[in-house]
């Protein structure tokens, strides 16, 4: 569903991707971005628009005198009847808008390179597998079980951090992609073992290979019984806590834009590389 709705965003900005704002840059250029973003997304059978959120901004370092939004799109969903969140960043000198820009040498979009920064108070307990929690360098990684990526990049992630614990600490958080099914399954099973002791359960399954011949919850939750050693029920991981756990995640997710896996942030910033934190691993040696 919200995949459908970031199509629909992208059309509806896209129509107007550059606009003249009536009033001066420097007297409610806020205000005027606000009403802009309300009047091209507003209309859609599809959706209705509850509100926008500046959620931040800040000086875009490439053009002089433009600034970029970091927004907050809240829809009901018109048929369901049910509300969504959507995460979009504009950039804007006061009179023009603009969706995004195109790097002349590599083509590629800046927009996809502009991230909202890492929130600190989500360096928490709850999130963290490996490393000090007071480490100098904190690494945030957003995953899914079920990433063949990821499957590869996480253990050794966790024992890189593992090795240097002094200098880092490795947060993690639960982001299963709609394309995985089962995933978010298995998640919600390695949230309750977690809860229930194993603090090493992460890694466990990421070094499991699951072969989800049958996608049905029942099915893969049995599998992870029996790869894990555990006898959860299917009420077992659906109880609240679990359930809010899950939806804890995803907010920090759509907050940050994260929209793929294995998504990584050092020390509050986005790196695509996902190998930064490389270079502190000599740090406590």
């Amino acid at each position: 569903m919200k995949s459908l709705m970031l199509r629909l965003l992208s059309i509806a900005l896209l129509t107007s991707s550059i606009s003249l704002f009536a009033a001066d840059k420097n007297d409610g250029a806020d205000a005027n971005m606000l009403l802009f973003l309300e009047k091209s997304i507003s209309v859609n059978p599809s959706y209705k628009l509850e509100k926008v959120t500046i959620l931040k901004k800040e000086k875009f370092e490439r053009l002089d005198g433009w600034m970029v939004y970091f927004v907050q799109i809240d829809l009901n969903v018109t048929k369901q009847n049910k509300k969504i969140s959507v995460n979009d960043i504009i950039f804007s000198d006061g009179k023009i808008v603009s969706k995004d820009f195109l790097d002349v040498l590599s083509g590629k979009s800046v927009k996809g390179e502009t991230s909202f920064g890492f929130n600190p108070d989500d360096y928490d307990e709850e999130h963290l597998i490996a490393g000090n929690i007071n480490a100098k360098h904190k690494i945030a990684v957003f995953s899914d079980p079920l990433c063949p990526f990821c499957m590869d990049y996480i253990p050794s992630l966790i024992k890189d951090v593992e090795a240097n614990p002094e200098s880092l600490a490795l947060f993690y958080y639960h982001f299963p992609l709609s394309v995985h099914v089962g995933a978010e399954t298995i998640v919600k099973a390695s949230i309750l073992a977690e809860k229930s002791g194993q603090k090493d359960i992460t890694k466990r399954v990421y070094e499991e290979v699951f072969e989800l011949d049958k996608k049905d919850e029942q099915s893969v939750l049995k599998l992870f019984n029996n790869a894990m050693k555990t006898n959860f029920t299917i009420s077992d991981i659906n109880q609240e806590s679990i359930l809010k756990r899950v939806q804890k995640d995803e907010k920090i997710a759509n907050t940050l834009m994260v929209r793929g896996t294995p998504t990584v942030y050092i020390d509050g910033k986005k790196d695509e590389t996902r190998a930064m934190y490389k270079k502190f691993m000599k740090e406590s040696r």
